[in-house]
């Protein structure tokens, strides 16, 4: 069983994606909403992918996300950093493009994609 988690202040994403992929054959979502406990997640539910919102505003800003970001890849090398970011703030753009070139992400994705196409990214990092 391969496990993805969810890391998002958007519930209807989760629930849409976990709707969408619940029939997914070995593939098991997770939600949560508090990032605190991400780091315990990933390595006690042995997460394989896992989809880091960066918040447009609030605790979980592009520091914080990155920072954890950070923490999950030298805890656990093989679990997949797929940044969820918001389409028209530039300053979160430019980070999680630094992000991705220097190897703390494995790519990114911005909140306005549709649900089909996060889907077939999450699902593209399992199979690798």
């Amino acid at each position: 069983m391969r496990t993805v988690l969810l890391l998002t202040q958007r519930r209807p994403v989760a629930q849409s994606l976990m709707r969408k992929m619940r029939n997914t054959p070995d593939v098991r979502l997770l939600y949560e909403h508090d990032y605190t406990e991400a780091e315990t997640s990933v390595l006690s539910d042995f997460v394989g992918v896992i989809l880091v919102e960066i918040a447009e505003s609030g605790k979980y800003d592009t520091g914080f996300c990155l920072a954890l970001c950070n923490r999950i890849r030298m805890k656990a090398p093989g679990c997949k950093l797929l940044l969820l970011c918001p389409e028209q703030d530039e300053i979160i753009i430019a980070a999680a493009i630094e992000a991705k070139r220097d190897g703390h992400v494995d790519d990114f994705l911005f909140c306005d994609a549709t649900i089909d196409f996060i889907m077939a990214k999450i699902l593209s990092f399992l199979s690798v």
